[in-house]
This record gives structure tokens, C-alpha cells and sequence, in this order.
């Protein structure tokens, strides 16, 4: 599988099993609750200022994609829409 597909099948995953991620206050790092894997456990995310998300699931071990990172990928995308940084004006 190339890296679209597997990302195209990480966001169904994500949708599917509505993955939800939770922020740690303060910071860039989010916390994704295991289903599969330990029932428990929890996954950390961290996202880059430059929109460059990392897990530490198996998935993302593996496959460099998974469906906490696509979820943490929406979520952004929709923040980004409800708060858009504002333009600055250009120097003459």
C-alpha cells in the first residue's frame, strides 16, 4: 500500500471508530485512549508547529500513519477553520 492509501484507510479508521484526542493543557502534545492494543493504555501525539503529527501507537511505529494521527489531523483542520491566523499586512 502507498502512503495515500494508507492514509485514506487510517481516517475511515479514525471516522469508524470515532478516535478521540485530548490535549494536554499548555502544550502541542495530545493523548489517544488505546482500543486494540492495551484497553487502558493511552497513545501521546505531538503536533509541530509546521502540521507534523507523531505517535508512539505500533501503527505509526510501523507504517509511519495511523488513525490517532489522522484524528489529531482533523481536529486541527477544524480548529484551524473555527480560529484562521490572521493575514499580516505586507511592508511597502
Amino acid at each position: 500500500m502507498d502512503t495515500r492509501q494508507l492514509e485514506r484507510r487510517a481516517l475511515e479508521r479514525a471516522r469508524a471508530e470515532r478516535v478521540r484526542v485530548v490535549r494536554l493543557a499548555g502544550t502541542n502534545r495530545y493523548l489517544a485512549r488505546s482500543r486494540n492494543v492495551e484497553p487502558d493504555a493511552y497513545f501521546q501525539l505531538s503536533a509541530s508547529p509546521f502540521g507534523h503529527i507523531t505517535c508512539n501507537c505500533p501503527g505509526f511505529t510501523y507504517r509511519h500513519v495511523c488513525k490517532h494521527a489522522m484524528a489529531l489531523s482533523l481536529r486541527l483542520a477544524r480548529e484551524r477553520q473555527k480560529h484562521p491566523i490572521p493575514a499580516t499586512p505586507s511592508q511597502p
